[in-house]
Order: C-alpha cells, then sequence, then structure tokens
C-alpha cells in the first residue's frame, strides 16, 4: 500500500454516509430505460433499481460499498482507499449537477463536504448548485469559506458574487465580481455578471464589460441578451438589433429568444415611428386597409390560417423596415414585405379580439384603416 492510500485510510476509518428517499429518486438519470408506471406500482422494484443504481455509481469510483435499504431510503456506506477515489466520486457527482439532478448530487457533496470540509472543488461544486437551488445562505457560508481559503480563486469570487446577487445584496454582489474580474480579467462569466450588475446603475461604464463578454462567450445567450440589452440603454438601437438577432441564433426556442423578438419589435416599431411624418406610418395605413378588405373577402377560417401562419414566421423575425417583398406564404399568393405581413397579422388578431395584445402597436394605423374603410376618409 503506498503512502497517498495509507493516508487516505486513516483519514477513512469510518465510512461516509450518503442518503436519498427512494421516492425522491428521479429514474430519467438510469443509463438503461424503465418503464416509470411499473415502477412506481412496484415498491420492491422501484427499490431495487435504485440499489442497483449506486451500486454501479460507486463501483466505478471505487473504495468499499455497502447498500441498506431503511424504510422508506437508501443508505450507503462508502469507504474510499484512496484520494484519486474521492477524485472520481467528486467528478461523478459534478455529472450528476450537470443533468440537474441535484436531489443525487447533494447527499455526496453533502457528505464529502462534511469529511473535508476545505477541501475547493467541493465547496465550489455544493455551493453552485445551492445558489442555482436558491437555498442562498448556504451558498454563501460555503463558497465565503472558499474564498478565504482560496483568495485568488477567480471562479469562486465569481460564484459568490452570483450567490450575493440573487440574495439581494447587491454591495457584497459587486465587491465579490470585481475582485474576480482584478484575478482574471480574460473571464468571460464573471465580464458577463459584473456587466448586468453595472448597467443597473450606470450602462454607459457596463458596456465595455458586456461587449467584451458577449465576443469571449459567442454561444452564451444570457451574454448576448446583456450585451444588447445594454446597448438599447446607450441609445444604440440599430447594433443592439443586431445583437438580439444573434442571441435568437443561438437558441431559437428558448424564453430568452422571446423576449429578444419582443426587444426586435419594439425597435423595429420606433424605427417606423421616426422615420414616418407626424409619426402615423402610412405604409402601414394602407397594409392595415388592404388585410381589412381581403379578409372580409376570404372569411374568417381563412383569415384566421393567414394570421396564424404570419405569427410562426414572425418568430425568426420579420424586417419592417425593408420594404422588399421577401416573404412568400403558404395561406396566401403573393409575395410581401416584412411590414406588410405584420400588418396583416395585426388586424387579423385585433378581428378576433380588439383587446388582445399583437406584439407590436399599430392602433394610429388600424384606426385610420377603419376609417377608411368605411369611408370616413383621413382627418
Amino acid at each position: 500500500m503506498n503512502g497517498d492510500t495509507e493516508r487516505a485510510v486513516a483519514m477513512n476509518k469510518e465510512p461516509m454516509i450518503f442518503e436519498i428517499k427512494i421516492d425522491d429518486f428521479d429514474f430519467d438519470i438510469l443509463p438503461i430505460s424503465i418503464d416509470s408506471d411499473l415502477l412506481k406500482e412496484n415498491r420492491e422494484l422501484r427499490k431495487k433499481a435504485v440499489s442497483l443504481y449506486y451500486e454501479d455509481y460507486f463501483k466505478n469510483a471505487g473504495g468499499e460499498i455497502e447498500i441498506e435499504i431503511v424504510a422508506d431510503y437508501i443508505k450507503i456506506f462508502w469507504s474510499p482507499l484512496s484520494y484519486s477515489e474521492i477524485d472520481m466520486a467528486i467528478e461523478q457527482a459534478v455529472e450528476l449537477l450537470e443533468k440537474k439532478a441535484y436531489s443525487h448530487a447533494e447527499p455526496i457533496l453533502r457528505a464529502l463536504a462534511a469529511r473535508y470540509p476545505d477541501r475547493e472543488d467541493v465547496l465550489f461544486n455544493y455551493g453552485m448548485m445551492l445558489s442555482d437551488q436558491g437555498r442562498l445562505d448556504e451558498a454563501i457560508k460555503l463558497l465565503f469559506h472558499l474564498t478565504s481559503i482560496d483568495t485568488e480563486n477567480a471562479n469562486a469570487w465569481n460564484a459568490l458574487g452570483i450567490a450575493y446577487l440573487r440574495n439581494g445584496q447587491t454591495d457584497e454582489a459587486k465587491k465579490s465580481l470585481k475582485q474576480s474580474y482584478d484575478l482574471d480579467p480574460e473571464n468571460g462569466y464573471t465580464l458577463r455578471n459584473l456587466g448586468a450588475l453595472l448597467a443597473n446603475e450606470n450602462p454607459s461604464e457596463a458596456l465595455p464589460f458586456l461587449k467584451k463578454a458577449a465576443e469571449m462567450l459567442p454561444n452564451d445567450q444570457q451574454a448576448q441578451y446583456g450585451y444588447a440589452l445594454c446597448l438599447l440603454e446607450n441609445d444604440q438601437s440599430q447594433e443592439a438589433d443586431g445583437i438580439f438577432k444573434k442571441a435568437i441564433e443561438v437558441a431559437p426556442y428558448s424564453d430568452l429568444s422571446e423576449l429578444c423578438r419582443t426587444q426586435r419589435t419594439k425597435i423595429a416599431q420606433k424605427t417606423m415611428r421616426d422615420e414616418a411624418p407626424g409619426g402615423l406610418g402610412m405604409d402601414a395605413v394602407m397594409y392595415c386597409l388592404s388585410a381589412l378588405e381581403k379578409f372580409n373577402e376570404l372569411g374568417p377560417e381563412k383569415a384566421m390560417a393567414i394570421t396564424t401562419e404570419i405569427a410562426l414566421l414572425g418568430r425568426s423575425g420579420l424586417d419592417i423596415n425593408d420594404s422588399e417583398q421577401k416573404y412568400t406564404l403558404k395561406s396566401l399568393d403573393g409575395a410581401f414585405s416584412g411590414l406588410q405581413l405584420i400588418s396583416y397579422m395585426y388586424v387579423g388578431i385585433k378581428r378576433i379580439d380588439p383587446n388582445k395584445d399583437a406584439g407590436i402597436d399599430l392602433a394610429k394605423e388600424y384606426s385610420m384603416a377603419l376609417k377608411l374603410l368605411e369611408g370616413g376618409g383621413v382627418k
């Protein structure tokens, strides 16, 4: 037995105990597919599946393991025989965190933190998990301890700053994030988080941080979105529109993409208003009038189909400030500009429910189109 193993054995005379409630086990993490209905119905099979999972889990990590089923709980008694086995257990816990399997990772990390209270990788991953779960007092305690024993750890300061921010402690958050930045000014996540915090107070000060974060993290949607918002706050709407578009491309169907689309619509609408005489877009008026006439001709069912198709097409973005007729529909012949389609969609939505938010404000243009349709003329 080498010296490393001997020290580990000396440290681990008593096994570490991990405990998880059987009913809290997420069977989606099992490497094979098991009928969930069958597991719900058969308690003994459920116990067996959980027991086999942990036997295999700690077999991979090494060491000595015993598993007991006590009432509604699985209890695992694990005795690592070397530091490398402890490292492997931590790596496997991190894999569980990456799968969002917090209820499985936590008993392992909690036991490791109790046994090795100054182990940095345990403190960091356990603290981050608690922070993500909103258990902020616990997270701050662990991450603060980590920064006290490793004052040069930029990632630890960044994680502590986020926990403080989530807990509403903005002054502490700013200090922690600035400390992280001072230690590693090329850390994209620190740049993103510090920039977002600064943007609430001073958008011009935050802009260079968020710009650099967006450049360093091109596939991080939050970084792109934060940079675009800050550009808006600094009156750079056209630049912001391009970054919002880039953010959507990262993950087109995320909740953040919906916010990006809303912002792009607002930018396009403002541009249209700014360029229209008196703030009234006559192109939109005529498109609304055309839609009213067309929908009256085609009837409600066909109008609904056209409106729905445009709404779905609009999820990818429609350029309402480009007059080129570059869009086509399956439900209506012809080629259309972005503004024309948005006007048709607006009319279709208002015909269904006048109080429904259409996502863009063409109320003035729509009202004028109704007057023209009724023969009221322009006043």
